[in-house]
């Protein structure tokens, strides 16, 4: 009987989604095929620690203490091990002063969502350690998690997406000036016609977006998005809005297959954080603490919405399928559109290579449903064969760039 491929899933990290990539990352755990694979919990608490220990399976027992009991410290070890095959470097104390152990696996599932893991980061140490992964690369996670480069190349593609203006954040000791803000307001849009969505450029899950009515409320929403991010991008507000969403990944034999498509409810004008994870905006009822196939699911929406036109359906569908191949991405990419409901005008929003719940159900709901166990199995499988294609032969002899002599 072949033995089972361990799958480490990090979960956490250093962002403000940090709570919302718990819930992600513990879904996927509980979604692994257990003929085929062991799960290794992996959480990277705010601080950036690494940890393991099966107490981190329990929602039960988050937030983690800050000296959490029944974990380990780990590493990432960086150098490829005797064995061939990743490890851990585990930490713990005994009568001897520090003790290290190692804990192998086969290959990590990133369930980071925004800064410091699904931006690119976290994919590009896992390429300088030769380690394999599931999910997008590191070219197309970099590229994504920038909401401004994402749209251009979805323009490039004659991708239909709204104008925007890029605002870095003022240096220290400086203010955001309302005439310079009007100038470039109206460089960019033409006629400065209110309202504006404010977001940060890096991030998702609308943290930090905010609406403004006029130019103090401009600048309040930059000065908040400014706390999250360096960059941030002002568009026009879409009137009569509403959000569709569907998710897009590769079939084993090179096909891109899209899912159902999505339109979420919302109590409030935007569909911001509270909305999508907190059980009518109350930090004391989160959607987040409910049965194990909970979490995006739990999010009030409208599968396969019946008012979308044949031209509508074809326009998300065909998008977003574009965009994953102009960008490459990989594993279960969700893309979100932004309509003007009377109008029937469709505009690319943004790009989430690590959405919330991997959009499992929006597999489920497909023409061809999937259901979470297959779409976790089928995300390793592909991370290896991409993990094992991606370099060649490195040996310096083998590009002629041989300078020191070698025994």
């Amino acid at each position: 009987m072949a033995q089972k491929k361990v799958i480490a899933v990090i979960f956490g990290g250093r962002s403000v989604e940090h709570d919302v990539s718990v819930l992600s990352g513990l879904q996927f755990l509980e979604a692994l095929d257990p003929g085929k694979y062991e799960g290794l919990p992996i959480y990277v608490d705010p601080l950036g620690q690494w940890w393991t220990g099966q107490a981190l399976t329990k929602r039960s027992n988050y937030p983690i203490a800050d000296e959490p009991k029944g974990l380990t410290q780990v590493m990432l070890d960086l150098a490829t091990p005797a064995t061939g095959r990743p490890q851990l470097i585990a930490f713990s104390k005994g009568l001897m002063g520090e003790k290290r152990t190692t804990i192998p696996f086969d290959l990590i599932v990133p369930a980071i969502h925004g800064s410091n893991g699904e931006d690119g980061t976290l994919q590009g140490l896992l390429e300088f350690a030769d380690i394999p992964y599931a999910g997008c690369r590191t070219l197309g996670a970099a590229g994504t998690m920038n909401k401004v480069f994402a749209k251009r190349i979805a323009a490039s593609g004659g991708i239909k997406v709204l104008p925007e203006l890029s605002l870095t954040r003022p240096k220290k000791g400086t203010f955001l000036d309302p005439a310079v803000l009007e100038a470039q307001l109206k460089d960019t849009f033409g006629d400065v016609a209110y309202p504006f969505i404010v977001k940060p450029c890096n991030l998702g899950s609308s943290v930090g977006v905010g609406k403004a009515n006029d130019m103090d409320g401009l600048i309040a929403a930059l000065m908040t998005a400014f706390r999250m991010d360096a960059e941030v991008i002002v568009e026009p507000f879409v009137a009569n809005l509403v959000e569709y969403n569907i998710a897009v990944r590769r079939s084993a034999d090179g096909k891109t297959l899209t899912s159902a498509i999505e339109r979420p409810l919302r109590d409030a004008e935007l569909l911001d954080f509270k909305n999508k994870y907190l059980a009518g905006g109350t930090p004391g009822g989160p959607k987040l603490d409910t049965g194990p196939s909970e979490g995006m699911a739990s999010l009030n929406r409208v599968l396969n919405p019946e008012e979308l036109t044949p031209a509508q359906n074809e326009f998300i569908h065909g998008s977003a399928a574009a965009i994953f191949d102009l960008l490459q991405l990989a594993g279960s990419v969700r893309v979100d559109f932004l309509c003007n409901e009377k109008t029937g005008e469709l505009w690319l929003n943004e790009v989430n290579t690590i959405p919330g719940s991997f959009a499992y159900f929006l597999w489920e709901a497909a023409a061809e449903p999937l259901s979470f166990l297959k779409l976790s199995s089928e995300m390793i499988e592909e991370g290896f064969r991409l993990s094992s294609a991606r370099l060649g032969d490195t040996n310096t002899a083998t590009g002629g760039a041989t300078i020191f002599t070698r025994s």
